[in-house]
């Protein structure tokens, strides 16, 4: 009868669950400001979740699986809850909310962090960057944006399809300038490393529910916004400031969030330097989908790879980010600081929107600044980024060929389905 009892008991604890991880702490705004300074040290890095030698390695995150898999990850280390809700499906087998007590993958291993790689690599089948900024955030008052927080956006493409994204902030500079790490749907496709840049410039305003947003806790659910907690500063400012400052409404925010002010040639040059990575960057994307296209044999894409894969949003932010240069050009020669720039800068940004003669020195001299290599043999500048932008020359589809995606040609482009 104690064999039975012994073996039923090894039987039954072998069939026992356990949790992805336990919790014993509780998010708070210590714990907060924790979660600020591990996102914006080493730790956090573009290939956490690619590379072979990280504890994430295996993590297969776009835009929106990379805020969850940030904020899991310290919750995880530091036995704290996570939950998300997760939208209602016909599927019996979607779980309505996922936290770290499920004992949904206990098959998967007894490491935590394998359960956990497993459960965001599952929320990215479920969950999207619309759930994140409804049901998980909420807006903040500018003034207390930290890293941690996000940035989300949608705008609105062709066919009645939504372009969507979130950016985590990883830093904010004393002069207000943000760093940012994200991924993307091409970057999850194909397993890259995530994207960081600093001195970012976000280029879509707020608008409905979209904007600049911080993490709801746990213990929140079932509030409504009203009744959270006043240390979360919800609030939704943003929206209206938008509306009082419009295209400016970037500025203002770096206005409330430095601490030190920046020169009119550190301005420019930081503008430039990001306007040039941009566009680098551009090349990188570009040639990840004509690789893809050219292993498909040149097919047309359906929605899902157009939308890995397409550039409109990414084209229609440096454009946008050529006109925030322009705009502080202007701006630092109306209130008279020119003289605080040196000569062969201003030449060279005035180039860019004014166009230069072959062979002078202004060409020279954003030559210098920066030069986009973009096929074998193929070159421009930053004039031929924004006059071919605003000409509407640059392709984003990625059935287009290499002429066609930089706006060589406008002949011969795809006739293959514009999906949005």
């Amino acid at each position: 009868m104690l064999k039975l009892l012994i073996l039923l008991s090894i039987f039954y604890s072998s069939l026992s669950y356990s949790a992805v991880w336990e919790d014993t702490e509780s998010w708070s705004m210590e714990w907060e400001e924790k979660y600020a300074k591990w996102i914006s040290g080493n730790d956090v890095n573009p290939r956490m979740f690619v590379s072979k030698t990280s504890k994430y390695f295996g993590i297969k995150a776009d835009c929106a699986d990379a805020a969850y898999a940030l904020r899991a990850i310290f919750s995880m280390e530091n036995s704290l809850p996570f939950k998300v809700h997760t939208p209602p499906s016909g599927n019996t087998d979607v779980y309505k909310s996922l936290h770290n007590r499920t004992e949904k993958f206990d098959e998967v291993s007894e490491s935590s962090t394998k359960k956990l790689i497993a459960m965001i690599n599952y929320l990215g089948t479920s969950i999207g960057t619309e759930h994140l900024t409804h049901r998980d955030t909420i807006p903040v008052k500018i003034s207390s944006i930290t890293p941690g927080m996000l940035f989300t956006y949608k705008i609105k493409g062709r066919n009645r399809k939504f372009i969507r994204h979130a950016y985590n902030i990883k830093n904010i500079s004393p002069l207000g300038n943000f760093d940012v790490i994200y991924a993307t749907q091409a970057i999850a496709r194909d397993n890259l490393p995530m994207m960081r840049k600093t001195g970012f410039i976000f280029t879509h305003l707020p608008q409905g529910e979209w904007g600049f947003r911080r993490w709801k806790w746990p213990t929140h659910e079932g509030l409504t916004n009203s009744e959270l907690p006043l240390e979360l500063n919800y609030s939704r400012e943003q929206y209206s400031l938008v509306k009082k400052h419009k295209k400016k409404f970037f500025r203002y925010v770096k206005d409330v969030l430095k601490k030190t002010d920046e020169s009119p040639e550190s301005l420019l040059m930081r503008k430039i330097y990001l306007l040039c990575n941009e566009a680098q960057e551009r090349v990188k994307y570009v040639n990840q989908g004509y690789s893809y296209l050219r292993s498909i044999n040149g097919r047309c894409m359906d929605y899902s790879e157009y939308d890995a894969y397409s550039t409109p949003a990414r084209d229609d932010s440096l454009l946008s980010t050529i006109k925030t240069l322009k705009a502080d050009y202007n701006d630092i020669l109306e209130r008279g600081l020119g003289a605080q720039v040196h000569v062969q800068l201003l030449d060279a940004v005035r180039a860019i929107f004014k166009g230069y003669r072959r062979g002078s020195n202004a060409e020279y001299n954003l030559n210098n600044l920066c030069r986009i290599n973009y096929s074998p043999g193929k070159s421009i500048n930053l004039y031929h980024v924004y006059y071919r932008l605003k000409k509407g020359l640059f392709s984003s589809h990625p059935n287009d060929l290499i002429p066609q995606r930089w706006g060589e040609t406008k002949r011969k482009r795809t006739r293959c389905k514009k999906w949005y």
